[in-house]
């Protein structure tokens, strides 16, 4: 919700007659007109309200809560939010989401440091996030190493485990030791 400061310089969209104005650095209105390259995207698609969430423009559809939430695009592969108060962009920034791995193939966090499993061991041994992903999910499986550092998936009805359900597990013990299950097995 806006605060009050955004409601007193709220000024409404320009009715369909008369062409949108620009305000100085000053905040004086003068009578040129924007030009279209440059208008707002909440003017463009003319959202006023909450009232009509959806807006059409530029052959592709935007969902809005309002003049100042940010307009949301829904594409085959991504959600694309734009800025309401800036005009439209094709290109902008961007997030990447990369997945980085040590040299064992453990998942490493946003410092860097490889995860683990907190509390769960399997025969004494820490579980690992294994960099590696269930197919079709983002569910990361678990590992634990040996002594030789050779890495050992952990399995329940020859199903890899993922993380979700080795805390699962560990939380229906006493100690975290998942090898007290007689389903959990390794490779």
């Amino acid at each position: 919700m806006p605060d009050e400061k955004h409601q007193r310089d709220f000024t409404p969209p320009p009715s369909s007659g008369t062409p949108p104005t620009q305000q100085d650095p000053q905040g004086v209105q003068t009578n040129q007109a924007i030009p279209p390259d440059q208008l707002p995207l909440v003017d463009e698609l003319g959202i006023v309200d909450v009232d009509d969430p959806l807006a059409g423009g530029r052959g592709r559809l935007f969902s809005a809560a309002g003049r100042f939430s940010p307009l949301i695009e829904f594409t085959d592969k991504h959600v694309i939010m734009h800025p309401p108060q800036l005009p439209f962009s094709e290109d902008g920034p961007a997030e990447e989401i990369v997945t980085k791995v040590d040299e064992r193939g453990v998942l490493l966090d946003e410092l860097g440091v490889a995860k683990h499993v907190a509390g769960a061991r399997f025969n004494g041994e820490v579980l690992w996030y294994l960099g590696e992903q269930l197919p079709g999910t983002t569910k990361y499986l678990v590992c634990w190493f040996d002594k030789q550092g050779k890495p050992h998936k952990l399995y329940v009805n020859e199903e890899p485990l993922t993380v979700d359900v080795v805390f699962r597990l560990r939380n229906k013990t006493h100690d975290g030791e998942l090898s007290f299950f007689a389903d959990v097995t390794t490779d």
